[in-house]
């Protein structure tokens, strides 16, 4: 399931975290995420998850063939 968790700080910063995107989708909710907040982002990293998706497509590519 894809989630958005946005937290708004006290001091009016906005902090913004994407749950169940796989690689690099996560990027294309950044315009969401300013539209709902009427916020410029001015930092991003991507999440364990995406990091971990990202890992996980590389395997994938590779097999050892026995003859």
């Amino acid at each position: 399931m894809k989630q958005i968790q946005i937290r708004i700080f006290p001091n009016g910063e906005i902090e913004a975290e994407t749950h169940g995107m796989t690689g690099k989708t996560c990027l294309q909710y950044i315009s969401e995420i300013e539209r709902l907040t009427d916020s410029v982002a001015t930092d991003s990293e991507y999440t364990n998850d995406a990091k971990q998706t990202d890992n996980l497509l590389e395997t994938v590519g590779e097999q050892e063939v026995t003859v």
